[in-house]
């Protein structure tokens, strides 16, 4: 439980540097990591709070398996769904849940979120750094965006 708890102290410090180093990036922009390779670096470091099994890849089911465990220590009432209150303590424990928002989540305007509508929803920094697309997060492309050139001013910020 202690070594769940630092992971998400470690990531939501982590994902809190990135969102602070990006000035200007709403949660309505494509996505909220832009390539430059300073913000992506800082997220890159947070990324391995999801793997789960420590075996260097992140995959869908682990980033699935850290959302469950979120979603059940932040629906207080146990009733299967979180209101935006309960979303709120959820976004407390892993920043990047605060920076996309309740509605990112709640696209039908229900005021509530099943794990489903949390988990199934596309996370924007898995999308990025999950190259190949398919499903897994390896070392490999972790060190491949590392390693790409500052991007110039591309007008997107």
């Amino acid at each position: 439980m202690a070594a769940a708890m630092t992971r998400r102290i470690v990531a939501g410090l982590a994902i809190l540097l990135v969102l602070a180093a990006s000035t200007g990036c709403s949660p309505g922009a494509q996505s909220p990591f832009l390539p430059s390779t300073s913000i992506e670096n800082e997220f890159i470091g947070a990324v391995v709070t999801w793997d789960l099994n420590r075996d260097g890849d992140v995959t869908c089911e682990e980033w699935k398996a850290y959302v469950a465990d979120l979603f059940r220590e932040a629906d207080a009432n146990r009733d299967g769904a979180l209101a935006a209150d309960e979303f709120a303590d959820l976004a407390r424990r892993d920043r990047l849940f605060e920076y996309l928002g309740f509605k990112y989540f709640d696209t039908g305007s229900r005021g509530r979120l099943t794990l489903a509508e949390i988990a199934d929803k596309p996370n924007p920094a898995f999308t990025r750094l999950d190259t190949n697309r398919d499903c897994r997060i390896t070392p490999g492309e972790r060190a491949g965006i590392q390693e790409r050139p500052q991007a110039q001013g591309t007008g997107k910020r």
